[in-house]
């Protein structure tokens, strides 16, 4: 959705999408107040040839799974949990 270019779309890369979302991560997290969990990350992506349209993900910090607290990321949809 944000990362693979649909065809046709010119001036894009998904090396190019990654990088612009995970920079957007980082400026939210450099953005945030210590000991929160949920993020709102946003971005501009072009999935035509015409202006880009701002995009919007959560980034969640959390364990990986229960039996792995390691904390990990995970950006999702605003309506996803």
């Amino acid at each position: 959705m944000f990362v693979v270019v649909p065809d046709g779309v010119e001036g894009q890369d998904e090396e190019g999408r990654r990088w612009d979302i995970v920079w957007m991560l980082r400026i939210a997290i450099s953005r945030s107040k210590p000991g929160v969990r949920r993020l709102p990350v946003a971005f501009y992506c072009r999935n035509d040839n015409r202006s880009p349209k701002l995009h919007k993900l959560i980034a969640e910090c959390g364990p990986v799974d229960l039996d792995d607290p390691q904390p990990a990321i995970t950006l999702m949809l605003p309506d996803k949990d």
